[in-house]
């Protein structure tokens, strides 16, 4: 399982790329990130096995599992009774020790041993240098992501300043994004920094475990980050949009003379996205404690500016749950009732239907279908703007032709299915897929705003953070049993 030789001297080199090797190739491809495909596949990938469900950390964020290789794989104190025989050994670990230990940790999940292992070195009370040289062994020349990982949870128990551009590069790979921002937090002397710099190179469940590890920060420009761009991510601003209007404080931010485009478009997409939320993997409107000011202040905002398709995405989600509301929403009717006639007051301003058409009056434009949600929820007669972006021959898996039979008349079914024919007769043969399941978006998107199709949901992943967080819910309407604090696998106070 060893990809690279390890010298008598405890070095690597040679054999099967590492993934440092791998981190720093796309680095030079593509900057520091976020990487395309959250830096997946890594090397040591089984080019002809089934392709991941979970693409960049998501196995553990979301399975608590062991993997089957056969053999029982050790516990984290197991472990760490290995590198205490290691480190108070007379002579330097060698090559061939280095290789068993690589072997060794490979065969287990780190996600699974890390708060064991970590509790039981500072028990043991192991050097600090040591755990140090062994984990940059394991961090710099690990060919396989397990035995790499662990390498990443030494360098948070021993390392220091001189392991941040390790730590924040090979960090950039979502698979590896916990682990490093654990290690930079409790290494560097300034860890919230260096943390929100490895949370700013990723976009997927990557900055979800970044961003999680700053709740509560107090630095004013982590938590003016948070606002504006730190909770988007590829999986679901829902994760983020509590713990970043919390954190970053929207209600004071909102509450100042001057509220800059990207805070405005910030708190939209927050309050949208905890809206959206309610009853899912994160706590949504009816847990946050500002949500009746905020929303008041919100509109009151956007009724001033010059409209957006992502403004009035942002005002329809908020609306829906206004609508319809939880059962015990700790609101009183009154506030309901206000906030509810506010919204619907404001979306029936004409510039929102102007908008709309706008934006679907260019058949040819990539973000077409992102107008057909609010066109259906303003009741426009779009049919002619949907046939126009049919002729164009749009790949089968557009949202509009599914859309167009959906809303369009009868009469024009018929010509749909017939443009569906010929742009399959037009398709090319498929190509052998990705070795990983397709993101969202690509990363390199994440600035323009949320890439992902409002309403969007992962039912695996929301089944799954329940069972590890806490029990469900039965429907939207009631919030007994809401995981107010959705546990991320991997942050136990031990590992923190």
């Amino acid at each position: 399982m060893t990809g690279s030789w390890w010298g008598r001297d405890g070095s690597a080199g040679g054999g099967s790329p590492t993934l440092l090797d791998h981190a720093r190739t796309l680095r030079a491809q593509h900057g520091p990130g976020p990487w395309p495909w959250s830096g997946d596949p890594l090397p040591d990938a089984d080019p002809d096995g089934a392709r991941p469900v979970l693409v960049g950390g998501g196995a553990d964020a979301l399975l608590h599992r062991t993997p089957d290789h056969g053999a029982v794989p050790p516990t984290g104190v197991e472990l760490a009774e290995r590198l205490e025989l290691l480190l108070s050994a007379p002579v330097p670990t060698s090559g061939d020790e280095m290789g068993l230990l690589h072997d060794l940790l490979a065969t287990c999940r780190a996600i699974e041993v890390a708060d064991a292992l970590s509790t039981e070195v500072r028990c043991r009370a192991l050097p600090s240098e040591g755990l140090r040289r062994l984990g940059r062994q394991l961090a710099e020349h690990g060919t396989h992501r397990e035995p790499v990982k662990i390498g990443l949870v030494l360098l948070g128990l021993g390392g220091d300043a001189r392991d941040r551009e390790l730590l924040l590069l090979l960090g950039s790979l979502d698979e590896l994004t916990l682990y490093a921002a654990v290690a930079l937090r409790r290494s560097q002397p300034d860890g919230d920094l260096a943390v929100h710099a490895l949370a700013r190179r990723v976009a997927g469940w990557g900055r979800i475990q970044a961003v999680r590890l700053l709740r509560g920060t107090t630095v004013p420009g982590i938590r003016a980050g948070l606002l504006r761009e730190g909770f988007r991510n590829t999986v679901m601003n829902e994760y983020l949009a509590h713990l970043a209007a919390t954190t970053g404080n929207l209600h004071g931010a909102l509450r100042r003379p001057h509220v800059d485009t990207p805070l405005l478009a910030g708190a939209g997409g927050m309050l949208a996205a905890m809206a959206a939320t309610q009853g899912g993997p994160a706590p949504g409107l009816a847990d946050y404690p500002h949500a009746v000011p905020v929303l008041h202040r919100y509109a009151d905002l956007v009724q001033l500016r010059t409209p957006t398709l992502a403004m009035l995405r942002n005002l329809i989600d908020i609306t829906v749950f206004l609508r319809h509301p939880p059962e015990d929403l700790p609101w009183t009717p009154a506030d309901t009732g206000h906030l509810t006639t506010c919204h619907e007051q404001l979306l029936r301003e004409p510039r929102w239907p102007a908008l709309v058409l706008d934006h679907l009056a260019d058949p040819r434009r990539p973000d077409f279908h992102r107008a057909l949600g609010p066109a259906e929820f303003l009741r426009l007669s779009t049919t002619p703007q949907l046939l126009a972006r049919l002729e164009t021959g749009p790949a089968l898996l557009d949202p509009v032709w599914a859309h167009a039979l959906r809303t369009g008349h009868r009469r024009h079914a018929a010509h749909i299915l017939d443009l569906a024919g010929r742009r399959l007769a037009d398709t090319p043969s498929p190509r052998k897929p990705p070795p990983t399941c397709a993101p969202t978006a690509h990363p390199s998107r994440l600035a323009g705003g949320d890439t992902r199709a409002r309403g969007s949901r992962h039912p695996r992943a929301v089944s799954e953070v329940t069972a590890i967080g806490g029990s469900g819910r039965g429907g939207r309407g009631s919030s007994a049993g809401r995981l107010h604090r959705v546990k991320i696998l991997g942050f136990p106070m031990a590992f923190q």
